[in-house]
C-alpha cells in the first residue's frame, strides 16, 4: 500500500477590521461638495477626515476666497465674448 498524501494546510487568515463612519450637519455638506469637485466618493472623503488625513476648517467658510477676479467680471462677459468671436 502507498502512504496517502495528507492535503496542505490553509494558511491562516488574514486579520481584518471594519468599520464605519458617519459625518453630519455641515462637514457631511462640504465633504458632499468636495466630492463633487474632486470625483471622488463621499465615503472615501469620510473615511479620510475620520483618519485625519482630510482635515475640514473649523471657521466660518464664507470667507474663503475661491474667486479672485473683478466683482464686475459678469458686467463686461458679454462684450469681450462678442470681440473674441470677430464680430
Amino acid at each position: 500500500m502507498s502512504p496517502q498524501s495528507e492535503p496542505a494546510p490553509e494558511p491562516p487568515a488574514q486579520p481584518s477590521i471594519t468599520a464605519s463612519v458617519t459625518v453630519s450637519g455641515l462637514e457631511a455638506q462640504i465633504l458632499r461638495d468636495l466630492a463633487a469637485v474632486l470625483g471622488r466618493t463621499p465615503e472615501e472623503l469620510a473615511i479620510e477626515h475620520a483618519a485625519g488625513v482630510l482635515p475640514i476648517p473649523s471657521g466660518p467658510l464664507a470667507d474663503w476666497g475661491l474667486f479672485d477676479g473683478p466683482p464686475d467680471l459678469a458686467a463686461g462677459a458679454g462684450d469681450w465674448l462678442h470681440e473674441g468671436s470677430g464680430r
